[in-house]
């Protein structure tokens, strides 16, 4: 045979399907019991399941995943695992003339594409390339999906043996693919859960919930670390605002601030608010000469600023301001508190202002 000549091999021997059959129910029972109690990363669950069912079903010599838009241009392996790994890292599949009606992107739709052989001979240069480099000749494309959003995916099988899904059967492979993707929409609830819970509605930035997660990225525990500045800002005068005008006012106005201090801070500072009419701005890399400068910037964007109300017209404000930088393994509420002692300093000195907090020892 060509195929057997170009790859300098037997064509792998006849099988026995019910013990074929009986390692991939093993498989994905294991996989079953397992994946509905699974934790961390969706990436992480699945990647070591592919690992499995590739390590214990040897002709199933190729899996991968993939997870994005429907709507996606481009599709690449994200999730690899078996012995033409090094086959599907190298793998790009684009939506073109060619490639938009290919099983990749029809699955896509959420249905699963018929098995399928591949050979030397095949049109499409990518399967061509697996016959012949590591002889794959039969494919299996299932579909992934997330019942949390609008996400689609792809499960993909690979074998090394003619018509094997054929043979086999589809079934114990399309309840993996299900688990699969109870897995990605369970992440993905989580993960909103999680945004929920560290969101403020009102103004959609961070809440102080969120400094439990950016606390090990904020802490210097030696000399050599970056350092790491704060910002603490309290609006001056808000309860005069929530008093006279109501608080849909107050609430315009704080929308109108985040909004205000989002556009002029950096893409790698979190912004937060802290509780009421007073936000956190933390800078990473940042020493307290930079962040008094940006405090300086943003006091002047707020004073210039007019912010509109719900029954028309508009008003302006301004923001007191406490800048410190964190000391070596000092946790961030500690250095905030530094911080508020010197925002308490701005207020008694007139307001509309950055006062500096004396830099702790070792910073």
């Amino acid at each position: 045979m060509l195929w057997s000549r170009l790859l300098g091999r037997r064509p792998p021997a006849k099988f026995d399907i019910v013990l074929e059959q009986r390692h991939i129910a093993e498989t994905v029972l294991r996989s079953a019991t397992s994946l509905v109690n699974a934790e961390g990363e969706a990436d992480e669950v699945i990647a070591r399941h592919c690992e499995t069912i590739t390590a214990m079903v040897p002709r199933v010599a190729l899996a991968w995943t993939w997870f994005g838009p429907r709507d996606a241009l481009r599709i690449q392996p994200q999730i690899v695992a078996g012995m033409a790994s090094a086959y599907a890292r190298q793998l790009v599949i684009d939506r073109g003339p060619l490639t938009a009606l290919g099983p990749a992107f029809r699955v896509l739709a959420g249905k699963r594409v018929e098995p399928f052989s591949i050979s030397p001979q095949s049109l499409y240069q990518p399967w061509r390339q697996a016959a012949v480099q590591c002889g794959l000749r039969s494919v299996l494309a299932l579909p992934l999906w997330s019942s949390a959003d609008e996400q689609r995916g792809l499960f993909v099988l690979y074998s090394d043996t003619e018509k094997y899904f054929e043979q086999v059967g589809v079934e114990l492979f399309e309840a993996l693919g299900h688990l699969f993707s109870s897995v990605l929409s369970r992440t993905v609830r989580n993960a909103e859960l999680a945004r929920a819970a560290n969101c403020d509605p009102l103004t959609g930035l961070s809440n102080r919930q969120a400094l439990g997660l950016l606390e090990p990225m904020l802490r210097r525990v030696t000399a050599t670390d970056p350092p790491i500045a704060l910002v603490v800002i309290d609006l001056d005068h808000f309860k005069a605002i929530n008093d006279g005008r109501g608080h849909a006012a107050g609430d315009a106005v704080l929308k109108g601030v985040a909004h205000t201090l989002a556009l002029a801070v950096r893409r790698s500072d979190t912004l937060i608010r802290w509780g009421g009419e007073e936000f956190v701005v933390c800078l990473p890399g940042v020493d307290q000469a930079f962040a008094h400068g940006l405090a300086e910037k943003l006091r002047q964007r707020l004073a210039e600023a007019h912010f509109a109300l719900p029954a028309g017209g508009s008003l302006q404000l301004t923001a007191s301001f406490g800048v410190t930088v964190l000391g070596l393994d000092e946790s961030v509420e500690i250095a905030i508190d530094r911080a508020d002692q010197a925002l308490y300093a701005a207020k008694h000195a007139g307001r509309n202002r950055v006062v500096d907090a004396p830099s702790p020892d070792g910073a």
